[in-house]
């Protein structure tokens, strides 16, 4: 497996994967994703601002995620103490092809971005999920990622959503 940038060919790719991701979740009556988000234009601005990875299996794209080091505004809503109050990197809308899944990929890409934002600088990477998408947070979880309260979401579609928040320390 081999973890990238994305590029624009990769989108109708990521789309399918992100398509699977909310029938899923939609199956397992989670309104994570559910409100228009993410969408084809999300993927495409993160391509563009060259925020979005792929790790790719044999050439084709096998999951995704977005990453950032800008502060997320999000995260100040957060009801309990972060880990941290350094600079901290942020992992978005990841996914993971369905017929690919328990292969670890999930995994490898934490450990990817998480690598990156310590070469990057940063003291911790934080993300969020729904409280019942109990796959991710399983993922989290077993990535090194500790619980670290509430938020509410403050942006897009999804805005005043809550959402639970993790933080991983680096180094």
């Amino acid at each position: 497996m081999e973890i990238t940038v994305a590029r624009p060919e990769q989108v109708d790719a990521m789309m399918a994967i992100t398509d699977q991701a909310k029938a899923n979740m939609a199956a397992m009556g989670i309104d994570q994703w559910q409100a228009g988000y993410p969408n084809r234009a999300v993927w495409e601005a993160d391509v563009a601002a060259g925020a979005a990875y792929v790790v790719l299996d044999e050439g084709h794209v096998a999951g995704m995620f977005c990453y950032g080091t800008e502060p997320e505004a999000a995260y100040d809503t957060l009801d309990g103490p972060w880990l941290t109050e350094g600079p901290y990197a942020t992992i978005h809308r990841c996914a993971v092809d369905a017929d690919l899944r328990g292969r670890g990929i999930i995994g490898e890409l934490f450990a990817f971005a998480c690598d990156k934002a310590a070469a990057d600088g940063m003291v911790s990477v934080r993300i969020d999920t729904h409280a019942d998408n109990a796959p991710m947070r399983r993922a989290v979880e077993k990535g090194g990622f500790t619980f670290c309260g509430g938020i509410t979401l403050t942006e897009g579609p999804e805005a005043g959503a809550p959402r639970i928040a993790f933080e991983k320390v680096l180094g």
